[in-house]
């Protein structure tokens, strides 16, 4: 009798059940989407209710699909967004909307924050910047701004553990996930304390860490009528969703690169040593896998930039023409130039005034050099955060895409061309989900570690692309042109945000 484990990746835009047969190389896969609130311009909101309602509708159509008996589901994992607040109160009522990781409120206290806590005592507690978007910043901006909601937080978890808890019963997170709220201390693998202390933050209402493999519990019976799972099926904790994608892309040794375009964009890659970078451009996290940690670059804007242009822009929908425009487009753009912060930017810069711009543009520019400078863009970016990571002495042997901008051909090769290095696209197949349930596996048992699971789960890479000499050369005199482009507008684009 086959052996079973299922995963919840719950994402920005939809919420994936997964379900692995490993010894059979069987995958089930289903899914629903929902949409991001924006009450206010800055703000980003969902509703962990809907989350919910769309989790357990995702698991009875993957059930119904697979047409697999429950009770042959040994255990069931996570795979999360990270960043982001989920506010219950006493009675485990949710007090408000979940802000997530998008949304920009707390830029406007983040100054203050460093003022009484102090850039050192941020990174020797922290080992990262605090900015906009992650749950400390957002709890504190709550506490000066609506100290009506903040005083009526008795537990403040992340994404996925909202989730967890109405299937266990338990609040609980892993270290991952706490590492990216940005209130954690990654060399203990602990709350920041003194960082939560001068803030005036209540430690207490943040769930307790365990290991991303702990066992947390069991599926409820009512978690199991809601479900149609067995009730008694093992939960393990689970972990963010950029380290369950490096998992289910094999990432999980030094020297392997991650290149993700998804909505956003990464470039990570796991380490023994707890690297993180002085001037605090990226942020280093505790790994799902034990004694490792995950270094990431990130730019806010990867595929949703290209979304932007070609849906919202110039009102294509057929992205087969889109690939087909930008392979016959020469490298370069003849000179269009694009800076895809369309939502400000992270790594390098940590802005988030910076603003998207076209530079460079002419009577004979047109849809396709629009179409391949954003992606151009987008890969200049990446290559930010490449270079931020080798700067601090992480090593690249191998990159390996992945998310929804592996797909292209065009975007690969462009990236290939752009970092002057082979680049692998995944075979795999819904990376987060594959990583949330080996991660499952390997907490039930299952698997006696993240080396044999990854070994005997993941494939090799389908395809490379290798650099091309000629794109090559013209993207060594674009990169600092681009990179000029930024350093001279900043100050206007301070001028010009509201």
């Amino acid at each position: 009798m086959s052996k079973y484990f299922m995963s919840i990746d719950l994402g920005t835009s939809s919420v994936k059940a997964f379900i692995a047969d490993f010894e059979n190389n069987l995958y089930y896969s289903e899914g629903e989407n929902y949409d991001v609130i924006i009450p206010n311009t800055g703000y980003a909101e969902q509703n962990p209710e809907i989350w919910y309602e769309k989790t357990i509708s995702a698991i009875r159509r993957v059930l119904s699909k697979s047409k697999i008996d429950p009770k042959q589901i040994i255990a069931l994992s996570f795979s999360g967004q990270m960043h982001g607040l989920v506010a219950l109160d006493e009675n485990f009522n949710l007090v408000m909307n979940s802000i997530i990781w998008m949304d920009q409120r707390s830029e406007k206290v983040i100054n203050e924050i460093y003022k009484i806590v102090g850039e050192n005592e941020i990174l020797a507690n922290t080992q990262n910047r605090i900015s906009a978007g992650f749950m400390i910043g957002t709890l504190y901006w709550l506490k000066i701004n609506n100290p009506e909601i903040y005083t009526k937080i008795k537990y403040a978890i992340l994404p996925k553990d909202y989730i967890k808890y109405r299937l266990s019963g338990r609040i609980t997170t892993d270290y991952s996930d706490a590492a990216g709220s940005l209130a954690f201390n990654n060399k203990k693998l602990c709350w920041a304390s003194p960082v939560l202390a001068k803030l005036g933050l209540n430690e207490d209402i943040l769930p307790e860490c365990f290991s991303s493999t702990h066992i947390v519990g069991n599926i409820t019976s009512k978690a199991a009528r809601e479900t149609g799972l067995s009730e008694g099926t093992i939960i393990i904790n689970g972990g963010g969703d950029s380290f369950m994608q490096s998992i289910g892309n094999g990432i999980i040794s030094e020297g392997v690169f991650a290149s993700n375009i998804g909505t956003a964009g990464q470039i990570s890659t796991t380490s023994k040593t707890l690297l993180f970078d002085s001037k605090m451009r990226m942020n280093t996290f505790a790994h799902v896998i034990p004694n490792r940690w995950n270094l990431m670059a990130a730019c806010l804007n990867g595929g949703v930039a290209l979304k932007w242009i070609v849906k919202q822009i110039l009102n294509e929908n057929d992205y087969e023409t889109v690939n087909k425009n930008i392979a016959e487009t020469p490298a370069g753009c003849n000179g269009l130039f694009f800076l895809p912060y369309l939502s400000g930017e992270r790594t390098p810069h940590m802005d988030s005034k910076a603003r998207g711009v076209f530079f460079g543009l002419t009577l004979g520019h047109g849809r396709p050099e629009f179409e391949r400078a954003v992606m151009e863009g987008v890969a200049f970016a990446l290559n930010d955060c490449l270079n931020v990571l080798l700067e601090i002495g992480a090593k690249c042997d191998r990159i390996i895409a992945a998310g929804g901008g592996a797909r292209s051909n065009e975007w690969l090769q462009i990236q290939a061309d752009i970092f002057g290095r082979d680049v692998y696209r995944s075979s795999s197949v819904e990376q987060a989900c594959l990583g949330a349930a080996i991660t499952a596996a390997v907490g039930a048992g299952y698997f006696t570690d993240f080396e044999s699971a990854c070994g005997e789960c993941v494939k090799e890479p389908s395809k490379v692309f290798h650099p091309k000499s000629e794109n090559v050369a013209v993207y060594k005199k674009a990169y600092p042109i681009f990179r000029d482009i930024y350093q001279q507008n900043k100050e206007i684009f301070r001028r010009i945000s509201v």
